[in-house]
């Protein structure tokens, strides 16, 4: 589908399409955000074109394209003023792969729900929506009719004994045990440190990278979820449930990082 091709409106669950669609949404988004979506988009477009031949840069500009869509959601929950998102940087690498952590628990969390969706651009008002088909909640049949949120993001989430405040904050400690990981600040902390570990020679030898196209294609399509989620967030002046929720596990995650690493 080319961007001409595309009216005021059109749905999609496809990788491009939804790129295209973020691209003509781009221009009506604030500018801060609009250049790093343009750019983590076209991180991703060069890692895969140059994937081949520098497989350590193809590395390297997937993680940035990753962090830079972790940005524009930093971004988008201190333009809304969630609580305590000024605690929240969008330059700093440690906060910005504490919202890419959240991102894969999230994923878990939500992937029985969202086996099969559909996104519905709406370029007209700027908005983003989510068409979910009745198949989704077991219902027989339901392929053919779907639930759309008013708010895509207004859903509360609820395990049974833990606080409503801590879904998400148990949900990351969950990743980070299934990880292998001793707690959540190291999975941060490593994630964080990847970059530094593709370019540079070390006492052990030469840096070499082990990624794969798969594990580029993860990593874009985390990014693109957290892009649609910054649209989503911005195209509401409520303080949506599901982020409300999310917040305070990216402020813990972040209290716990020693300060030198939390500036």
């Amino acid at each position: 589908m080319s961007d001409n091709s595309i009216g005021d409106e059109f749905e999609t669950s496809d990788f491009v399409d939804v790129e295209i669609g973020l691209c003509r949404l781009s221009v009506d988004l604030p500018k801060d955000i609009q250049f790093r979506m343009l750019n983590s988009l076209n991180h991703f477009a060069a890692a895969s074109q140059i994937f081949d031949l520098d497989r350590e840069m193809a590395s390297f500009r997937s993680i940035t394209g990753e962090e830079e869509a972790a940005s524009c959601f930093l971004l988008a929950l201190r333009i809304r003023q969630y609580a305590d998102a000024r605690k929240l940087n969008p330059k700093n690498h440690l906060h910005k792969n504490a919202a890419i952590a959240c991102m894969i628990a999230l994923a878990v969390q939500l992937q029985p729900i969202l086996a099969q969706f559909q996104l519905l651009f709406d370029f007209r008002n700027c908005r983003i929506d989510l068409k979910i088909p009745l198949s989704n909640f077991g219902v027989q049949g339901g392929e053919t009719f779907a639930m759309q949120p008013v708010e895509p993001l207004d859903m509360l989430h609820s395990r049974e004994g833990v606080d409503e405040n801590d879904v998400y904050l148990e949900a990351l400690q969950r990743l980070a045990d299934g990880a292998e990981f001793d707690d959540i600040k190291q999975l941060v902390s490593d994630r964080a440190n990847q970059r530094n570990t593709l370019l540079y020679a070390s006492h052990d030898g030469m840096p070499e990278s082990r990624a794969t196209l798969e594990g580029i294609e993860g990593r874009r399509a985390r990014s693109l979820a957290l892009l649609v989620i910054t649209v989503m967030i911005l195209q509401s002046r409520k303080k949506l449930a599901s982020v409300r929720q999310t917040v305070p596990a990216l402020v813990s995650i972040i209290s716990r990082l020693p300060s030198a690493e939390n500036k």
